[in-house]
């Protein structure tokens, strides 16, 4: 091989690793979503999860909560973007884990973690149907 040919394949080698390491970043700390503060929902579910109709990650959330057998209250960006508004909500699916108390114990971005789910649930003492 010619030298600029080799240097050419050792920039591409680079960049490749490079976005490698970025996208494994990115999946291993994922940024936290800004604190909210849950507003007035009437009766106050466990679990309050917003999503938006063109979700694929959010279909993932629904089927682990289901799966799991969690109630919880789903927020529609496309049917109520006035709460997003009122809590700052900026990423879908956000899940939030609600205390009985109206506290909220747990704000998780993208799809849970089983086991991040579990202990959240139980913390706020929810049952399971």
């Amino acid at each position: 091989m010619s030298d600029p040919t080799t240097r050419a394949l050792v920039v591409l080698i680079v960049l490749g690793l490079a976005l490698v390491a970025g996208v494994i970043a990115r999946r291993v700390k994922r940024p936290p979503h800004p604190r909210i503060t849950i507003g007035d929902l009437g009766e106050r579910p466990g679990v309050v999860l917003f999503t938006s109709t063109d979700c694929g990650t959010c279909k993932e959330t629904i089927a682990l909560l289901e799966a799991e057998a969690v109630a919880f209250r789903e927020v529609t960006y496309d049917l109520e973007p006035h709460r997003f508004e009122a809590w700052t909500v900026f990423a879908v699916p956000l899940t939030v884990v609600i205390a009985a108390d109206g506290g909220v114990i747990e704000t998780i971005s993208g799809v849970p973690p089983l086991r991040r789910l579990r202990r959240a649930i139980s913390a706020a003492g929810i049952e399971r149907s």
